[in-house]
């Protein structure tokens, strides 16, 4: 098909569709600039009621001021608005349709290049307290992806309810705990507290001289109000097992273990009970009742 000639058209013809080529881009930018304008709403998300406890996470977290698009469109402006437009198009049949799950997740995590529009790379301390974070070893040294400690910082924990502003423990203890999946990858950093913070809060109950022969009852007790051990010694039983699995020194020596552990007991058995956490735990050898008849 050959395009018509300009030059030679009818020149009513001619500002005809001049004009109406350029009321085309005024359409089309206009468009573009009141698209942009209301994804950047949170009010947007909202239309879709299934978005609700996105929004309600967003508000709770340390990001509540900064724009949904911010995050979610991987390049800024208006071409990100256009390269998001397809991705828009599939949510909206989606939401007619009904043809979703809750809750709401996204199907990819944000890359280090979205997060780095605000946050620099070298920062050495980001949380607030004691921490010390130097995020050139973790980031540049090691190579860790900015979710692996940040992530659910905005939407995390939907399902309990909870808003999330800064990492929990547990997600430095995944690697700082050594013999953990992900610390054979970035090589087990230490344990030593002082490392990490520049002042731990040591709880009460661990002040006391007879921690070491009671912690077993406080670890077990599920009313106690320091049994969340692993919120500093990571997930158990690895933190335990490192002290559990080695035998005291005392109890080396095969037979003459069993023929001075009695003496030991007598002197100092709440040491015993460290790990024979029972007081029935000698009867498996000694019989209370032998002295008894029956």
């Amino acid at each position: 098909m050959q395009l018509p000639n300009l030059r030679e058209m009818d020149p009513k013809r001619k500002r005809f569709l001049l004009y109406s080529a350029a009321a085309l881009v005024v359409f089309l930018a206009a468009g573009m600039v009141f698209g942009n304008a209301m994804v950047n709403r949170y009010q947007t998300c909202l239309v879709c009621h299934e978005m609700t406890d996105a929004v309600k996470t967003w508000q709770g977290s340390s990001h509540e001021k900064i724009l949904c698009t911010s995050c979610h469109h991987k390049e800024t402006g208006y071409y990100g608005f256009i390269l998001g437009i397809p991705h828009k198009i599939k949510d909206g049949i989606k939401h007619i349709t009904g043809e979703y799950s809750l809750p709401i997740k996204a199907k990819e995590h944000t890359e280090d290049r979205v997060c780095q529009r605000c946050h620099v790379k070298w920062r050495n301390v980001s949380p607030s307290g004691d921490l010390i974070v130097p995020h050139n070893k973790h980031f540049e040294d090691k190579g860790i992806p900015c979710v692996r400690c940040h992530y659910g910082v905005v939407h995390g924990a939907q399902l309990e309810g909870k808003f999330i502003r800064r990492p929990a423990m547990e997600i430095c203890l995944s690697c700082h705990g050594g013999g953990q999946k992900l610390a054979a990858t970035y090589y087990a950093p230490t344990l030593t507290c002082k490392n990490c913070h520049t002042e731990k809060a040591v709880p009460d109950s661990h002040k006391d001289k007879s921690w070491f022969a009671m912690h077993s009852k406080v670890a077990t007790d599920p009313n106690h109000v320091d049994r969340d051990c692993r919120s500093c010694h990571g997930w158990t039983p690895y933190f335990c097992s490192e002290c559990h699995k080695k035998l005291p020194s005392t109890h080396y020596g095969g037979t003459k273990w069993r023929t001075y552990h009695a003496e030991r007991a007598r002197v100092n058995k709440s040491g015993c009970l460290v790990c024979h956490n029972a007081e029935n735990f000698c009867y498996r050898c000694h019989d209370p009742f032998k002295d008894v008849e029956r």
